[in-house]
């Protein structure tokens, strides 16, 4: 089936006096794959399909959508959500948006091996990364969890502005946690990579990356209460930054729900700090040529320097606020109209590595994993959660950490950044969230 030509079709048929239509097709597949014991739990693949249609009549919309393309099903989709637009609020900012040039630029979000990689090859691989942590140490004694995913999607827009476009993207990532055992001491540690193909991840590396956070971390303890240094690891970081992100959007703005209100051209941050949205980043894992509606994905400087100096915006929060969307309008399948989300967002990289802002600390926290981030508020700025690591004296780990909280508001965290690691790692949620190591200072530790 062409698929450019059916959600042209789909235009076509629902396109009448004075509504806009636009046609979102969904195509892809998906490999799951869970091994423990070097035994396989679980081997999936599913392919889907979908189709999402959205009208717009007089500043009123309704969405429907199918994964039965029938002609049947189509008719019954289109008239679903014409008869949804005509009891929704009329809101005169929402209208699509006019089509704009695209770039034929590779993002490198593609790669056609995947495709010829076996079943075979895919359970081999995951099985490597449990060998590996197991290998690691004796006290590593078992897996909780260890996962392969892959997929492979393709993507297909056409709206009755003149839009038309597609894309294809691939991923596949591995992820394991294992358990370390001392005798009555337990610590737990876990492995990921994700990337557009096989090629971008390493089994041995996943599986020892777990092992040793877990062996490292056996005999933590909380220390006494204080103000010190944090060092946050990478994955600790996007946690922070994901809920700072929520903070940087246009609608978060307009709803004055986000703790950076105001503030626009003002000085936020130390002048370590730039974050980015780059919807266009090579390889990326949010990256795509042109948003899911139908805007070309941009790079967006919104902290430069410690300056606030922008936010994010799709159609209609760009269209209120008499501005240029910056392409970030994103779907999490055809079953939803699009909404605003970050895409690539991370702290732009600082010279140094992680062993220089450990070695730079003299008394403080390396921060590996935190717990509990769902309390983390974008809109009051309250920032506070448990955290495990390892306890930094004269530049040097000394021991391992466990049941402290971290806190202080997120205002602050920006402001108390002291420096920034060159070791930029994305984790795939939330748009895409990626940091390096980061240092900051004045981080409120509650203990013992």
């Amino acid at each position: 089936m062409n698929y450019t030509e059916l959600a042209q079709r789909v235009v076509n048929q629902a396109t009448n006096d004075g509504v806009e239509v636009e046609a979102y097709i969904a195509v892809g597949s998906e490999t799951n794959i869970q091994v423990r014991g070097g035994a396989v739990e679980k081997f999936s693949y599913a392919g889907s399909k979908g189709l999402g249609v959205r009208v717009i009549k007089a500043g009123q919309m309704g969405y429907a959508y199918t994964s039965d393309f029938s002609d049947e099903s189509i008719a019954k989709t289109i008239a679903t959500a014409l008869t949804l637009s005509e009891v929704a609020d009329a809101d005169e900012h929402r209208r699509l948006p006019d089509p704009k040039p695209l770039s034929d630029e590779d993002l490198a979000i593609y790669d056609s091996s995947l495709l010829a990689v076996d079943a075979e090859t895919k359970v081999a691989f995951q099985k490597a990364v449990e060998a590996a942590a197991l290998a690691y140490d004796d006290r590593v004694q078992v897996s909780i969890m260890n996962s392969y995913i892959d997929g492979i999607s393709e993507v297909y827009l056409a709206n009755s502005k003149g839009f038309q476009g597609s894309y294809n993207s691939t991923f596949a990532g591995a992820y394991i946690m294992v358990m370390a055992v001392d005798e009555s001491d337990r610590a737990t540690g876990f492995g990921l990579q994700i990337g557009r193909s096989l090629n971008d991840i390493d089994a041995a590396t996943v599986g020892r990356q777990a092992a040793e956070q877990a062996v490292n971390l056996l005999g933590g303890k909380p220390v006494p209460t204080q103000t010190a240094t944090v060092v946050y690891h990478p994955v600790a970081a996007t946690a922070l930054l994901g809920a700072i992100s929520q903070a940087l959007t246009a609608e978060a703005m307009q709803r004055n729900r986000s703790f950076l209100q105001g503030k626009l051209g003002q000085t936020v941050a130390s002048d370590v700090v730039t974050l980015l949205d780059n919807g266009r980043l090579p390889g990326g894992l949010a990256t795509r040529p042109f948003d899911d509606e139908g805007n070309p994905t941009s790079a967006t400087r919104l902290i430069d320097e410690g300056v606030f100096q922008a936010v994010i915006y799709d159609a209609y929060t760009a269209d209120r606020d008499g501005t240029n969307s910056t392409g970030n309008a994103t779907r999490g399948s055809h079953r939803a109209a699009p909404s605003l989300a970050p895409s690539n967002f991370y702290i732009q990289p600082g010279p140094d590595d992680a062993d220089a802002l450990i070695a730079g600390v003299e008394k403080g926290l390396y921060v590996i994993n935190t717990m509990n981030t769902h309390s983390i508020n974008p809109v009051s700025g309250d920032y506070s959660v448990s955290a495990q690591g390892f306890w930094i004296e004269n530049g040097k780990l000394t021991h391992p950490v466990n049941n402290v909280t971290i806190a202080l508001p997120l205002g602050q965290i920006l402001q108390n950044v002291r420096a920034v690691g060159n070791d930029l790692t994305f984790l795939p949620f939330g748009g895409a969230i990626g940091s390096p190591t980061i240092r900051v200072d004045n981080v409120v530790i509650g203990g013992v």
